[in-house]
């Protein structure tokens, strides 16, 4: 690094300022010579260590069969001890190919799987900035893929799915494990408080330390997906749309704009009787920045006149702001109404998963559950200029990321935009085709299905406590009817190894776990009544 002008201080004082907010011993090591021989939950962090020679090469790899695992940013090991290009075989020995490097300045936003060994404390479509530095980001690919480049968007173009940016590999339960990531300290060194949970997460995989976490989806589902329809000018097209989605038995919400809707009586009878009917306001205006007075009086308005066509809205509960336009006033008067969830706008949240809106005195079972728009809709797709063909990718494009990453997937379209001859009208058949090809655990739901889910969720309290390789897990259920279809994901310490759950108390039934991946189990259990539970985790290697 001297001899060309470089100083190797701006990539380690990230790792020192990362260790001292965290209050972690580390060690700098000069001499690789040094590596400890009983190396199995020991890591050796490579940060952007460019060149290495020979004998530096021998001794990670001697580390990394002695069961010490590896951490490699950027272009390690790219050039030998004289500066000379090696090429990129050091990284392919731990698990990863360079294909190229990012060229688009807009996409350097790392996003990040949700519940993988190496990301599982974040939400499934976390969001992180790279910031714009010399040193480009790589284009990777290999076997394991926990966070990808995208634009702000989240948008992946389907040739580049496989890629990722966030890599981890096992060769064996007895060799070290290893992650690498495709960009350099410098990108994230001027805002690390988002990097500093992931690396937590990264570095608890490497030294073979079990996790669990309390799964974002029932039943052991990857991910969830909801199509809505926001029902205003053009409202008899939602008939089109059910013409659609009937075959396919995929259901769906109706977002319906009261004053237009009381227009058509026998149509919203008609929604009724098979889909979910949400609020989408009295008329077609925001109601961001608008007087509280003036809000509330246009949120009773706007259930007046769902009343006088739908008579019995008990169960309608869902709400979706005119031109996605609300703000903390619409949201404590949408819970003060009666409204329990609304969808709302892609930039709410930085992940991509359900959240509660956060209120003073509101008991549990009447939070207010916020539903990100996480697909584009129509709209965009027009003001991108997307042509048929266009169109029909980018839906199968952003369903695969949402899929991909466990997130919730949540497709709005608009009625008036879905006349016989509009694009997303004869797009969508081929999506929805797409969806059963690839129907790989995913959640076909309503919005209030999912709302519902998340407001039990949270009722589902999970504590670990830790002793070597082994988990006791306290589990909580408060109150209300018993819990179902709850599941935790156990990080498995070694690859394929066999975990066993079993209560510790007597008489209660012990859950069943299922192999997700090499990696990974999820653990089902049985309904829970309100009480608290204890279980033990542990696992055996193959």
């Amino acid at each position: 690094m001297s001899r060309v002008g470089g100083n190797y201080n701006v990539v380690l004082d990230p790792w020192r300022a990362y260790f001292a907010e965290r209050k972690r011993g580390f060690r700098e090591v000069d001499d690789l010579g040094s590596l400890p021989n009983q190396a199995t939950g020991s890591v050796l962090i490579l940060p952007s260590t460019v060149a290495l020679s020979d004998s530096d090469r021998s001794r990670i790899h001697g580390f990394r069969a002695r069961g010490g695992s590896v951490l490699a940013t950027w272009v390690a090991g790219a050039r030998n001890a004289a500066g000379d290009w090696q090429g990129w075989q050091f990284l392919e020995q731990l698990g990863v190919q360079v294909v190229g490097e990012m060229t688009d300045n807009e996409e350097r936003q790392l996003v990040l799987n949700g519940e993988s060994p190496v990301s599982h404390t974040q939400p499934a479509g976390q969001r992180i900035w790279m910031s714009k530095a010399s040193e480009p980001l790589l284009r990777l690919r290999g076997e394991m893929v926990a966070g990808r480049f995208t634009n702000w968007a989240r948008v992946v173009d389907s040739a580049r799915r496989a890629e990722g940016a966030v890599l981890y590999a096992e060769g064996s339960a007895t060799a070290g494990r290893s992650v690498v990531f495709g960009f350099a300290e410098t990108t994230w060194e001027s805002h690390p408080a988002p990097m500093y949970p992931l690396i937590d997460d990264v570095l608890q995989w490497l030294r073979r330390e079990p996790a669990v976490v309390r799964a974002a989806w029932p039943e052991g589902k990857k991910a969830a997906n909801v199509i809505e329809m926001d029902t205003e000018e053009g409202f008899p097209n939602a008939l089109r749309l059910v013409e659609q989605l009937r075959p396919q038995g995929i259901p769906a919400t109706f977002f319906l704009l009261t004053s237009v809707a009381r227009q058509h009586p026998e149509i919203v009878t008609e929604l009724a009787r098979d889909y979910e009917i949400g609020y989408h306001g009295d008329v077609h205006e925001s109601y961001k920045g608008q007087p509280e007075a003036v809000q509330e009086r246009r949120l009773e308005t706007m259930k007046g006149q769902l009343q006088s066509v739908l008579p019995d809205i008990r169960q309608v509960l869902g709400f979706r702001a005119p031109l996605e336009g609300y703000d903390d006033t619409t949201q404590r008067l949408l819970q003060k109404v009666g409204i329990r969830y609304h969808a709302a706008d892609p930039n709410s949240t930085e992940g991509r998963l359900p959240f509660v809106f956060k209120m003073e005195n509101i008991k549990p079972e009447d939070a207010l559950i916020v539903l990100p728009r996480t697909q584009r809709d129509d709209i965009n797709f027009n003001k991108e200029k997307l042509d048929l063909e266009q169109i029909s990718q980018a839906l199968i494009d952003d369903f695969d990321m949402t899929a991909d990453t466990g997130a919730l997937g949540w497709l709005s379209l608009h009625s008036q935009n879905f006349g016989a001859d509009a694009p997303l009208a004869q797009a969508l058949p081929s999506y929805l085709q797409h969806l059963k090809q690839r129907n790989m655990n995913i959640w076909y739901a309503q919005a209030g299905q999912v709302a519902a889910w998340w407001r039990e969720r949270e009722r589902f309290k999970v504590g670990v406590d830790q002793t070597g390789r082994r988990i006791d897990l306290n589990i909580t259920v408060t109150r209300g009817k018993p819990i179902e279809r709850a599941n935790v994901i156990v990080m498995l310490p070694f690859k394929n190894a066999v975990s066993t759950i079993r209560s510790t108390k007597v008489g209660i039934t012990d859950p069943i776990t299922i192999r997700l991946d090499p990696f990974r189990t999820m653990v089902k259990f049985p309904p829970l009544a309100p009480g608290d539970y204890s279980y033990r985790v542990t696992f055996d290697v193959k």
